[in-house]
């Protein structure tokens, strides 16, 4: 193993004689043990910078982990969104709006009034939906006769799901004879309107303009409204319904009139008389008590019957009786 060693000194002697030889002057004599020992650290120095030079490369870019989808959390709703500017949507499944319309409170259909006279119509209706109307809501003329210059009214007060409301708007007669319409809707500040619930339809006034003052005394309208104590569930004695009917006269006289109830218990029926100075109304009032014995679940209703002096029976009031929470 050392005749390498032994090999490269007698070369490296050879070496310095010759030149030696050709230059005239005496070199030192090599040292063997400092050459043995330069060519071992040469060597040692080439693996040292070997190994330094690995350990400074760059190491590559570890490969890209991919990022996992994102995941609802099981058994919550989402979030609803709505776009801007418009109302937000409801989890509960009853529509942002829905107008039921309950009655004509003043100006019944077909109501005789004299070329230009001003009069007020109002509508009852109730919010049978899950958004809140405003002042920035309106009730605006969809087609038809505009009676007026005012073609839009904004909403006096602010209106929330399941409350009653009496919409009113000043119109004017126009001065011709004839028969007039107006329809009209509830415009949102978001665009589009309302229509009234199941008959997709607007309100609207019917008037006919006539100079004659002649005409037959009756009934023009009913606007019936009720309530039930408790709201929910019965108490000790069941439920209690009242029911109220504003009964609108077209002129002075008297009107008979009795409260139909359906199924009837066999007890008398309830009514009375009527008396009219002038073209105006009057309410009258029902109580219906339902004890904890009575048939749940049917089909009830009342309705106000006008017996004189045209007799005539008026829209029911329909409602089902149940002691269920």
């Amino acid at each position: 193993m050392k005749q390498p060693f032994y090999v490269l000194t007698s070369t490296l002697t050879a070496l310095a004689l010759f030149l030696s030889a050709c230059g005239g002057e005496t070199l030192p004599t090599p040292d063997a043990a400092a050459i043995s020992t330069a060519a071992a650290q040469t060597v040692e120095a080439r693996f040292t910078l070997q190994a330094v030079l690995q350990a400074t490369e760059t190491p590559l870019p570890p490969a890209e982990t991919p990022t996992p989808e994102a995941t609802s959390t099981l058994g919550y709703p989402p979030t609803l969104t709505t776009a801007p500017g418009l109302p937000t949507p409801t989890p509960n499944g009853k529509p942002c709006y829905s107008l039921t319309f309950l009655g004509d409170v003043s100006i019944p259909d077909g109501m005789l009034i004299t070329p230009g006279t001003k009069f007020t119509k109002t509508w009852r209706v109730r919010n049978d939906g899950n958004c809140v109307w405003d002042p920035t809501y309106a009730l605006e003329l969809n087609q038809g006769d505009p009676m007026g210059s005012v073609t839009k009214f904004p909403l006096t007060k602010t209106v929330y799901p399941g409350n009653t409301y009496d919409i009113s708007i000043d119109l004017t007669a126009p001065t011709t004879e004839g028969i007039y319409y107006g329809y009209w809707h509830i415009a949102t500040p978001y665009g589009g309107h309302m229509v009234i619930a199941g008959s997709n339809q607007s309100l609207f006034v019917k008037i006919q303009v006539t100079s004659k003052k002649d005409r037959y005394f009756g009934v023009d309208n009913v606007v019936y409204d009720w309530t039930r104590k408790p709201q929910k569930g019965c108490g000790s004695d069941g439920a209690v319904y009242n029911f109220s009917a504003t009964i609108t006269a077209n002129g002075p006289g008297e009107i008979e009139y009795q409260w139909l109830r359906v199924p009837w218990d066999g007890d008398p029926l309830q009514g009375g008389i009527l008396k009219f100075t002038e073209a105006g109304s009057k309410t009258v009032y029902f109580t219906w008590s339902l004890h904890n014995g009575a048939i749940q679940n049917i089909d009830r209703w009342v309705a106000i019957e006008i017996l004189g002096p045209i007799p005539r029976t008026f829209a029911r009031v329909k409602f089902h009786h149940t002691c269920q929470q």
